[in-house]
């Protein structure tokens, strides 16, 4: 958006150079004016004090931060401050499709640029601790390739998963980069156990006041690894399941239910396309969509969108 006079506070020497750059962008008359009395004097004024207090404000919030990341560091006993703090979770909600994640915060906020998801590929079973082990190495090891280490490793769980993130800086080498674990607070014989942090090479977990903002942000972090994983998880399971009712029509193989997908976009857009919609796909042509059509409109099919 171009407005029709843009007012500045101190005059430039090339203000008519800008007033014409800016009309053939705006496609009519812009004026650039620095004004000295009046009501528009004052109003530059305001936009001045507005802009310093929003840099102020901001600065303080960057203090806070800072403030806060040293916090971590004092109470996690850490080497350095943990700029940027990348945390894994793995998923394995009904024991299907696992994933893992990877949740970052930089300087006390989400870089969701940086989040990042891993099929499991090796592991099969419910072998939690393998299937961590797999995540961390492939993170780590692009990780050292590229010198792009955290300052912190945040790990979601307890001392066993703690380990396997140790071993895994062993076998690469990096034994000197930070790991910590979280452990969740939950409920156990009817009192509510804290939030507990494990440290290489220490017995017992540290556990900071529960309302401190230490312990506030790092649980948001292991937060946002969690819902960042189960998002993906659902996601994964729900594509699966509607291939897994397109590829049980005759014919519509996993390359076909693929191409229909891809092409209408979900169950529900097949199931109401119209016949020559849905022959226009490749590789189904018109008499597989009149399969297609019959079985998905059929009343003994489940409703588009269920699952069975």
């Amino acid at each position: 958006f171009i407005p029709p006079e843009v007012l500045i506070p101190v005059a430039i020497e090339d203000a008519e150079t800008l007033a014409d750059l800016l009309s053939e962008q705006r496609g009519a008359k812009v004026t650039v004016h620095c004004p000295q009395r009046g009501e528009k004097k004052a109003l530059v004024a305001l936009a001045d004090r507005n802009a310093r207090s929003s840099f102020e404000e901001k600065q303080l919030a960057s203090e806070a931060r800072r403030d806060l990341l040293e916090q971590v560091r004092t109470a996690l006993h850490l080497p350095r401050t943990p700029h940027r703090i990348e945390c894994f979770d793995i998923s394995t909600t009904q024991g299907a499709k696992p994933v893992g994640s990877m949740s970052v915060f930089e300087n006390g906020e989400p870089a969701k640029n940086r989040y990042r998801h891993f099929s499991i590929r090796n592991v099969e079973g419910q072998d939690d601790f393998g299937m961590l082990r797999e995540v961390l190495m492939r993170r780590l090891t692009r990780a050292v390739t590229e010198d792009d280490l955290p300052d912190l490793l945040l790990i979601d769980g307890g001392r066993g998963q703690l380990n396997v993130a140790l071993a895994v800086l062993k076998d690469l080498g990096i034994e000197d980069q930070p790991a910590v674990g979280i452990a969740k607070s939950r409920y156990d014989d009817g009192a509510r156990s804290p939030e507990r942090f494990f440290l290489p090479g220490r017995a017992n977990p540290v556990a900071p006041r529960q309302d401190s903002p230490v312990v506030h942000l790092l649980a948001r972090i292991r937060d946002e690894a969690h819902r960042f994983a189960i998002t993906h998880h659902r996601k994964r399971r729900g594509k699966a399941t509607l291939q897994t009712r397109l590829t049980a029509i005759p014919g519509v193989g996993p390359a076909r239910a693929r191409a229909l997908l891809k092409t209408l976009g979900s169950l529900e857009k097949i199931a109401h396309a119209t016949m020559e919609e849905i022959s226009a796909v490749p590789g189904v042509g018109d008499a597989l969509a009149r399969t297609i059509k019959a079985h998905l409109t059929s009343p003994n099919a489940d409703a588009p969108g269920e699952t069975r």
